[in-house]
């Protein structure tokens, strides 16, 4: 395996979480600011229709995506494999190759080599705690994982109590605290290739979700409710 092998991994880890935070937050925000505001949700009511459907497609599609993540098919790209293809690929995250990195990305600069010889290198014990989240976050997936499978991913027959019970189990917290933990844990492979910063969990990572918000406030500007 080659370090083009981990870039690939990650690549579609990050960017599956990436959209996957895109879109719940969007529907979040503008849900929120709705709510708070009867001059967007009159707005937005005078396309009702497309309105629904999107709020419905926003869930659906979260949730698919989350799918993704975790999907363990033996042909898929998921998280599993992206810390196994870190772990078995650890000199990708090498000094000699951060420097390569940020002479490609930026050039030389004053005082490069001390940065390089402060920088960290992704260790063994590094991914373990990379994988603590990753725990962290299936633990709430086997709680989506249901609404997934017979709902969102197969049109299964159900009746309308056992629909309901699906729906009831999982809470918009879960969805917020399982993107927030994937999201932090692409900040840090991220932070780890490029910056040589040892992993890091004691805060949040919140950048793409404070893009998303500001995204819909633009087209609440364009709404001119």
């Amino acid at each position: 395996m080659t370090s083009s092998e981990y870039k690939k991994h990650y690549e579609a880890f990050a960017q599956n979480i990436a959209f996957a935070v895109r879109t719940w937050h969007h529907y979040v925000h503008l849900n929120n600011r709705a709510n708070e505001d009867p001059a967007i949700l009159e707005a937005l009511n005078k396309s009702s229709r497309y309105w629904l459907d999107q709020r419905y497609i926003a869930v659906q599609t979260t949730i698919i995506f989350l799918g993704k993540i975790f999907d363990n098919d033996a042909r898929v790209y998921n998280i599993d494999k992206t810390l196994k293809a870190a772990n078995d690929e650890k000199g990708h995250f090498s000094k000699p190759e951060l420097r390569k990195r940020k002479v490609e990305s930026g050039g030389e600069f004053d005082g490069i080599d001390e940065y390089i010889d402060n920088a960290t290198e992704l260790s063994a014990d590094d991914l373990k705690i990379i994988n603590t989240e990753v725990k962290k976050a299936k633990a709430i997936w086997e709680l989506i994982k249901p609404l997934r499978d017979k709902i969102y991913a197969h049109n299964q027959m159900l009746s309308d109590v056992e629909r309901k019970e699906l729906y009831e189990a999982v809470k918009n917290g879960d969805i917020n605290n399982i993107l927030q933990i994937l999201l932090n844990i692409s900040e840090a492979l991220w932070q780890a290739e490029f910056n040589g910063r040892k992993p890091d969990f004691s805060s949040n990572h919140m950048q793409p979700i404070e893009w998303a918000k500001k995204d819909i406030e633009e087209l609440i500007s364009s709404l001119n409710p």
